[in-house]
Order: C-alpha cells, then sequence, then structure tokens
C-alpha cells in the first residue's frame, strides 16, 4: 500500500484515528466531529471520510455501551430511535446525493459556543430544563444536522448532558446514539455511493480505535473525578463549536 493511500499519509490516517478514538473513549463522541474536518481538509471526498472513520466510531460506541450496561430501552432511547434514526437516514442520503450544506454549521457552532458559554457561566440548569422541555425538536435537529454533515456529536452532547449528570450516564448514552447513528450512515454509504476502500486499512483502523479505548481511553474515563468530567465536557463543546464556525 505504500506510505500514502489516497493522497495522504499513512500516519495521518493512523494519528487522526487514534487521538480522536481517545476523545471517544471519554466522551462518547469525537471521531467524527473532529476526524470528519480533519480528513476533508487533507482534500479527502466526503464519501471516503465516512467509509473509514464511520467503522471506527462503531467499534469505540460498541465497546462503550458493552461496557457500561448493554443494550437497554430507556426513554431517551425509544425518543432517538423514533425521531432521530429516521432523519439521520433520510438526511444521510440527501447529503451523499446533493452534497452538504455549509450553512448548517456555522448555525450549529453558534449554537454550541452559546451553549459552552451557558455552562462556563453557571446557568447550566436553565440551558438543560429548556432542552428537557423540547426534547423531541431538538433530536429531530440531531438527526438532520449529522446526516448531513457528519457533525451531530457536539448536539448530542448537549442533549445528554441536559438530560443526565453523572459522566457514566451521560457517555453510556451519548455511546449507543452515536453507534446506532454511524450504523446508518454506513449503509446508506455502501448502498448509495459502492465505494472500494483499501481492505486492509479499512480492517486495521477500527482495530487501532478499539484498542486505545481499551488499553487507554477507559482506565482514563474511570479514573477522572465528576467535576473534571463536566469540565471536560464543556471543553469539548467549545471545541466542537469553535470548528465548526471556524471551518463552515
Amino acid at each position: 500500500m505504500g506510505s500514502t493511500y489516497a493522497g495522504v499519509p499513512i500516519i495521518a490516517w493512523v494519528l487522526t484515528v487514534g487521538v480522536f478514538a481517545l476523545v471517544q473513549s471519554l466522551f462518547g463522541v469525537g471521531l467524527l466531529v473532529f476526524g470528519t474536518p480533519t480528513l476533508l481538509l487533507l482534500g479527502l471526498p466526503f464519501e471516503l471520510v465516512l467509509v473509514y472513520l464511520l467503522p471506527c466510531s462503531i467499534v469505540v460506541s460498541l465497546l462503550q455501551v458493552v461496557t457500561s450496561g448493554g443494550l437497554t430501552l430507556e426513554p431517551i432511547r425509544k425518543l432517538f430511535l423514533v425521531i432521530t434514526a429516521p432523519s439521520v437516514l433520510v438526511a444521510t442520503a440527501i447529503a451523499l446525493t446533493l452534497g452538504s450544506p455549509r450553512q448548517i454549521r456555522a448555525v450549529a457552532g453558534a449554537m454550541l459556543l452559546l451553549t459552552a458559554a451557558i455552562r462556563l457561566g453557571g446557568f447550566q440548569s436553565l440551558l438543560a430544563g429548556f432542552i428537557r422541555r423540547h426534547l423531541t425538536p431538538f433530536m429531530l435537529a440531531l438527526g438532520l444536522l449529522h446526516g448531513l454533515s457528519n457533525l451531530g456529536g457536539g448536539i448530542l452532547t448537549v442533549i445528554v448532558g441536559s438530560c443526565y449528570g453523572d459522566k457514566g450516564s451521560i457517555r453510556r448514552h451519548i455511546a449507543f446514539a452515536y453507534g446506532a447513528m454511524a450504523s446508518i450512515q454506513l449503509a446508506v454509504v455502501f448502498l448509495t455511493t459502492r465505494p472500494q476502500p483499501n481492505w486492509w486499512l479499512w480492517a486495521s483502523l477500527p482495530v487501532l480505535a478499539g484498542g486505545i479505548y481499551l488499553l487507554v481511553g477507559q482506565r482514563v474515563f474511570l479514573s477522572a473525578r465528576q467535576w473534571v468530567y463536566q469540565f471536560g465536557l464543556t471543553a469539548v463543546i467549545l471545541g466542537f463549536g469553535l470548528l465548526l464556525v471556524t471551518n463552515p
């Protein structure tokens, strides 16, 4: 395969998946919302980015679900399956056919920056109450944003962080939704674009992502104190927002 693939050095593939798999190991999101713009900036087409990052994200999410209680249909997960999952399916098909609208990233980024400011300003309970009262439209917006841009992880983090307070519940519900959305997207990609990836790289990168979760990420997550985790969660939301508004 050589030292590059699709014009991108193999080391860049490895570093992208490795670093953002660690982020996702801690917070439930990271591989798609950070990895997607990274690989796009390196010149890769959107569908090829999906082909390689989605399996990595699915592996980490699956391991997180398995190691945190398994599959249970709690109310937020039922709402996700009814509202968010179908909208991800439709929006992904639209994005692969017509392209992803650039404006949606800037709008989502501004929303995330406002959310981070509210959390840092000590008004987190007011934000959480607002989101819980309007959970259905937020779930719909999550599906549309993620399907169109692959960057719904920040919105998902805000939604789940508003419904739950402890790090275990936050990460396991994020992992369930993130893994389900990635699975839907991967199915749509293979059904609509007929990709022809390098199968060695396609199989190796998810193994790397899973190994990082098991060997490093899970241990760091379990040792993190609650206030440190919440601060880190706010930092992730802020990072997502900055990423979206600076790369519209």
